[in-house]
């Protein structure tokens, strides 16, 4: 890696970690508020994966986020649904709170377009380039970074937004599609419930579970919108799977599932050893502990062989305080395939799948403790590749935006649904 993109990388990124720092600042809040503000959603839409939401050759997706663009002077702004839709049952704002009559837009294919003065939300191709942001846009959290993808509008210079700019013009798409003509693109996480004998022996007895989260930012929850403060205030992945398994074995009692969260935006799983050997958080008698690095690790083209031996070593020495709980190796999903935060990151695909087997079935005691690698990284690459494979505007550049909710790194209430359904099926069979 250059010197130059080292560099920027650790430009960006303290950037972005100072931003991090006020949202976490008001992040207590939205914890506090989450239990009354996401009725906007049931239970099995927002967390069961919609593979499985079928009806013979009918698969029904919730809010799929869809980002509009406007090319140049072009007439219409285009997006681009995952699957050819055979029936189209909602478009709504960001929020939620309007829905589009069917008047408003065409469906061609799995391109939705529509006139970009009608009212409905678009992005200007110009301002992901950071280029000509309207004012109601520009709260001074857009950041600058060259991607040096050889195109856009401004030399390659593109946006690093956790604002109004990317949040607040997408549209969610609720639709069918036929999945006997179109597979999905990617093999989902399969059901292992020998995998977590002791999880689930605690949760159909009704007992108490205590869940550790550790990981970087999107382990911290970025970017849902919940934890950052937007409407639909979609729960991070994390609160999603504990809303479901309080819903499924306490009858509504949160009290139920405890979640601890020492994860830290911004970091490696180099300092996911440093703080663990350091015992700088509580390691103590956890059922389920998830640990979540990885984005960037890879970013800085980490050796997959040393970020292997990182991940064994968080892993082990959290067991010797929690020799009884069930483990996840949490892959992240894709950065922008053409940001300066792509790297290696695929290639941690197999090491993390190996490291899961050979810690997976540990006898402790006369308990087996499991070890499973659930992996977003294969998922959101699908999605994203059908969604350019069938762009006709010629320009795929900006269909990362659909899962990405700041066009770089962290996913967005879409692809963060995805975390929770993708974690859940593991273990719960819909």
């Amino acid at each position: 890696m250059s010197k130059t993109r080292n560099l920027i990388i650790i430009i960006v990124a303290s950037l972005l970690a100072a931003t991090m720092g006020v949202l976490l600042g008001f992040s207590s809040y939205w914890f506090n508020a989450r239990g009354n503000i996401t009725s906007k959603y049931t239970v099995e839409q927002i967390s069961i994966p919609y593979w499985f939401n079928t009806n013979g050759n009918e698969t029904t997706i919730y809010n799929e986020i869809v980002t509009p663009i406007r090319y140049g002077s072009n007439a219409n702004a285009v997006g681009y649904l995952t699957y050819t839709p055979t029936e189209i049952i909602s478009v709504q704002s960001y929020d939620l709170n309007t829905t589009y009559d069917a008047s408003m837009y065409t469906v061609s294919g799995n391109q939705i377009s529509f006139a970009y003065n009608n009212g409905m939300p678009y992005l200007q191709e110009e301002w992901l380039d950071n280029k000509n942001v309207p004012a109601q846009y520009n709260d001074g959290s857009l950041i600058s970074a060259n991607y040096n993808d050889g195109g856009g509008t401004n030399n390659g210079v593109h946006v690093v937004a956790e604002n109004a700019l990317t949040r607040t013009n997408y549209l969610n798409v609720t639709y069918k599609f036929d999945n006997s003509t179109q597979d999905l693109g990617f093999t989902p996480q399969s059901f292992q419930p020998e995998n977590y004998p002791n999880l689930l022996k605690k949760l159909n007895a009704g007992q108490p579970v205590k869940i550790l989260v550790f990981g970087d930012s999107i382990s911290v929850g970025a970017s849902a919108s919940a934890f950052s403060g937007f409407e639909p205030y979609t729960p991070t992945w994390f609160d999603q799977i504990k809303n479901f398994l309080v819903a499924k074995y306490y009858g509504g009692d949160s009290s139920k599932v405890t979640i601890v969260n020492p994860s830290v935006g911004g970091t490696t799983s180099a300092w996911g050893v440093k703080q663990t050997l350091q015992s700088a958080y509580d390691k103590s008698n956890y059922d389920l502990v998830f640990v979540g690095f990885g984005m960037n690790d890879g970013t800085a083209q980490n050796n997959p062989t040393l970020f292997k031996s990182n991940i064994a070593q968080i892993i082990t020495e959290i067991r010797a305080y929690s020799p009884y709980a069930d483990y996840i190796i949490l892959g992240s999903f894709t950065p922008n395939p053409l940001s300066i935060f792509a790297g290696n990151h695929s290639s941690y695909i197999s090491e993390m799948q190996e490291l899961a087997n050979s810690l997976n079935n540990i006898s402790v005691e006369g308990y087996k403790s499991g070890c499973t690698y659930i992996s977003l990284y294969e998922v959101s690459m699908a999605i994203l590749n059908k969604k350019q494979a069938n762009n006709n505007v010629g320009d795929t550049r900006y269909q990362y935006m659909d899962i990405s909710a700041n066009y770089t790194n962290h996913p967005n209430d879409f692809m963060v649904r995805l975390y929770a359904g993708s974690i859940l099926s593991s273990f719960i069979e819909f």
